[in-house]
């Protein structure tokens, strides 16, 4: 079945759609008859739509794909509630043709964009994605949620402060490191905070607590969850086969 161009989708869709694409390769490139056994609950079609279709497949679809290539289910839910959220934006009518037509130029142009990348992606040599921290010995783990469990209901409008507790469970000194957020840029209608957050520096077997204000979004209901990779200055991610950290608000009028 031949790919839809990527012109006739929306540049966030595609840009969604092509990580997927990178989950399965990283999975060994499953084909999806072999997806669709291991998931047992959608056809090899319907998972093949999920990173060729036109539009966004829905949640439990993506569920299905995400499982069948040993996915974080949470993290990936994450990413599709934000892509949802913009295309939800995009369908509001325009009142105005010659803005219409504007966009259209802009998304053209982000079109080419990605293209010439794509192409100079290509010429570039091949490179493994590290499975490993970049400084051997380097290891952390979660304690708790200081402040804030899961679930908890706030108002729209209202903002409040996360912490967590990390342990620094390695051998080498935590220096000038944050924490970054995985959903830049951030969708409409979602959470809002600073894109990275300062880790205080931290010795081997040491335990940092890391703060984060959060502004609510106006609107609810919204179940807004977050989350966050821990990086270096050059937002270099550190541990990149560990799952992320995360907050999860439920936001209610």
């Amino acid at each position: 079945m031949p790919e839809p161009r990527t012109g006739e989708r929306a540049p966030e869709l595609e840009a969604f759609m092509d990580e997927l694409r990178k989950l399965r390769t990283r999975a060994g490139e499953p084909s999806f008859r072999k997806m669709a056994a291991k998931s047992g609950a959608v056809s090899h079609a319907t998972l093949h739509l999920t990173v060729t279709g036109k539009r966004l497949q829905p949640w439990e679809t993506v569920r299905e794909f995400v499982r069948a290539c040993d996915g974080d289910e949470e993290e990936w839910h994450a990413r599709w509630q934000g892509v949802q959220l913009v295309l939800s934006a995009d369908r509001e009518p325009d009142p105005a043709p010659r803005s219409r037509s504007k966009l259209l130029l802009v998304a053209l142009a982000l079109v080419a964009v990605v293209a010439i990348a794509a192409v100079v992606i290509v010429l570039l040599p091949d490179a493994q994605e590290p499975s490993g921290p970049p400084h051997p010995g380097d290891a952390s783990k979660f304690v708790a949620d200081v402040t804030i469990p899961d679930d908890t209901v706030v108002k729209p409008g209202s903002q409040f402060v996360k912490v967590w507790e990390l342990k620094n469970t390695g051998t080498v000194e935590w220096r000038k490191r944050y924490l970054r957020r995985t959903d830049l840029p951030v969708a409409p209608g979602a959470c809002r905070t600073p894109d990275r957050i300062p880790v205080n520096d931290t010795a081997p077997q040491g335990n940092v607590q890391v703060t984060v204000t959060v502004s609510a979004p106006p609107t609810a209901p919204v179940d807004c969850k977050v989350f966050w990779k821990m990086v270096d200055e050059e937002n270099r991610e550190l541990f990149p086969a560990s799952k992320p950290i995360y907050f999860s608000v439920l936001v209610r009028a």
